[in-house]
């Protein structure tokens, strides 16, 4: 699991997931972390995403609100 400067755990945005499915990019387009606990943006490459945490699951994509 991927965690943020403060501690917390990092989620992906599925909002900007969505988006980027809307616009037909989702191959191309960075990823967008956000902590839990203190709020923060983290925009990755996806290939950057993958080497630091081999494959992410479905447990650790849940939505940001």
């Amino acid at each position: 699991m991927m965690t943020c400067r403060c501690g917390g755990p990092l989620r992906l945005d599925l909002g900007h997931i969505s988006e980027a499915q809307r616009f037909n990019c989702l191959t191309t387009a960075r990823l967008l972390w956000k902590c839990c606990l203190c709020g923060r943006s983290l925009w990755l490459e996806q290939a950057a995403v993958a080497s630091r945490s081999g494959s992410v699951t479905l447990a650790e994509t849940k939505a940001v609100a």
